[in-house]
């Protein structure tokens, strides 16, 4: 029997199953539940939907539920997706497939899928003082009625509105759009309908409660980003006066908060990959968010995320490559964590490194250079640094290692390496302590060389980014510094064209590469007209012998700053 706050629809148009089966392949978005009394969901992994086209879906982590698919019984897939939860018909399985010790199996595409929508109740309450406007339109209005957000949550909200307007409102009616107006001129629009309307007349106002409808992936991530911003900045108006946290930038004006990405976050990333990644992205968002609050990097979340990046490693390592480039909306910091942590674990894996050191390598890596958002912002943009300004920079290891604390699952030598000592250097030049070559463990010196590689093909506020040939000769240049050893591992396992390049060939072409075969060369490229990933503006895929047609490699193009 559903829950009173529970509604069934069966959806079946082509375009929404695509959009709701896709929402299964995010990491940990899946699960199957086999059609029998007692059972409960058992993790799975759906890899890319294509409409019409089988499903695939791995069973590798709990390959033992095989042969009870194998002997007919009955399973379905489940998840989440906009808020709902899914389910599909009992599959029909086609065949096995897998290689390289994976269990996968092939299933028919669902002719629909059943949705159970639950009304999100917990909402997010602003205090006064924190101004976001609303637009709403109905279908009796000749024009949008103007108001204020007084609360927000995933499912809906409450709006404050002129007592005028209520004349034209009442409950369950459509709205055809309802707009959120940020002070920093952020916007969202979201689809929903009317719940309830309840005037107070001694304040001239209506008070209008809204559900959302169907909304998608990418403003589910927005308004969750809405909702933990407007909770933080609803902590600092209740601190009776104390205002030591930091605002939130979504209460600044603009030209304060002009970093903050306008497109919904993750919305056009460029591969199904990047747009899994971009879960694992948005935690490290909000963690960092939280370190700059006070907070203490949470440990639970940390080792899921890292599961999850190793997990999408084992499953297809090239497009985990190439979806660290296309990480184009998140914190600068962000973005050289999740690269690092990708490209050291990929290389970690090639030297033999067990699976738990991985794991904890990864860890480490995504919040290696998080420290750096608690210090001055003069001290971040600064083009030249004086010794003093040195000295505070050193200061951010410190920082991220106390708030690191409850992390007591991370491995402390693996921590200790990729956090503590990714910055120092052979001849004793690097911080924070100035560590010396006998004194820098073996961890450490590929990290760096890890760092060093990602950190130079961005552009500072003192220079421009790199080419990976320039990057190339600097470390190999430079043998008192890096391990060259180490230096010379990486070059060969990622290449001279590594995944991720931009490339330029002789017809004109700028293309991504994607993959590369055994000799180190592309093997699969995406067309693109521009040198940016931003938008998502990427054409035809080329595999082997199509990319003929380009002639030959002339070059590797710098990126537009992402």
């Amino acid at each position: 029997m559903a829950q009173e706050n529970e509604t069934h629809s069966r959806v079946e148009h082509p375009g929404e199953l695509q959009a709701l089966l896709e929402a299964l392949t995010q990491p940990g978005g899946a699960s199957l539940l086999f059609d029998a009394p007692g059972s409960e969901p058992i993790p799975a992994v759906v890899m890319e939907v294509k409409q019409g086209e089988p499903l695939r879906v791995d069973i590798t982590a709990v390959a033992e539920i095989a042969e009870a698919i194998k002997h007919d019984k009955a399973v379905r897939l489940i998840g989440q997706a906009n808020g709902a939860m899914l389910r599909t018909p009992p599959l029909e399985l086609l065949a096995w497939v897998g290689s390289e010790g994976r269990t996968q199996f092939l299933c028919a595409f669902p002719d629909h899928v059943e949705v159970i929508h639950r009304r999100q109740v917990f909402r997010a309450e602003l205090r006064p003082g924190m101004d976001v406007r609303v637009s709403l339109l109905t279908g009796r209005a000749d024009a949008p009625i103007n108001g204020a957000l007084r609360n927000l949550s995933l499912g809906g909200c409450l709006l404050e509105l002129p007592l005028a307007a209520a004349m034209t409102l009442q409950p369950d009616q459509p709205v055809q759009s309802l707009e959120l107006r940020f002070p920093n001129e952020q916007r969202l629009e979201v689809p929903a309908t009317l719940r309830h309307v309840q005037s107070d007349s001694e304040q001239q106002l209506v008070r209008v409660g809204c559900e959302f409808n169907a909304i998608d992936l990418q403003t589910e991530r927005r308004l969750w980003f809405y909702v933990r911003e407007i909770e933080r900045e609803s902590a600092r108006y209740g601190m009776e006066g104390d205002r030591s946290l930091s605002p939130s930038l979504l209460f600044e004006p603009k030209e304060v908060a002009a970093s903050v990405p306008s497109r919904p976050h993750g919305a056009d990333y460029a591969t199904p990959m990047a747009r899994r990644l971009a879960r694992v992205a948005a935690y490290l968002d909000s963690q960092l968010l939280e370190l700059q609050e006070g907070g203490k990097v949470v440990s639970r979340d940390l080792s899921r995320c890292s599961d999850q990046v190793l997990g999408l490693l084992e499953e297809d390592r090239e497009a985990v490559l190439f979806a660290t480039v296309c990480m184009v909306d998140d914190h600068p910091l962000v973005q050289h964590g999740m690269a690092v942590a990708v490209r050291l674990a990929d290389l970690a894996a090639h030297q033999g490194h067990p699976r738990d050191m991985r794991k904890a390598i990864i860890a480490s890596a995504l919040v290696h250079d998080l420290g750096k958002a608690l210090l001055p912002t003069d001290l971040r943009r600064a083009f030249h640094l004086t010794e003093e300004q040195k000295r505070q920079l050193a200061e951010h290891v410190a920082l991220l290692e106390e708030r690191l604390i409850d992390c007591r699952w991370l491995s402390e030598s693996v921590r200790t390496s990729v956090v503590g000592a990714v910055n120092e250097r052979l001849d004793g030049s690097g911080y924070p302590q100035g560590l010396k070559e006998a004194q820098i463990e073996t961890l450490a010196r590929m990290a760096a060389v890890v760092d060093v590689v990602d950190a130079m093909a961005r552009p500072r506020p003192d220079r421009p980014a790199k080419t990976i040939s320039h990057i190339y000769r600097h470390l190999l240049g430079h043998g008192e510094q890096f391990d060259i050893t180490w230096v010379q591992r990486y070059v060969s396992h990622f290449g001279l064209v590594p995944i991720g390049s931009l490339a330029r060939y002789a017809n004109g072409q700028l293309a991504w590469i994607q993959r590369l075969d055994r000799q180190g060369k592309p093997r699969q490229v995406q067309l693109t007209t521009t040198a940016s990933l931003l938008g998502n503006n990427l054409g035809d895929v080329l595999r082997d012998g199509e990319m003929a047609r380009l002639g030959k490699l002339e070059a590797l193009v710098v990126p537009m700053a992402r």
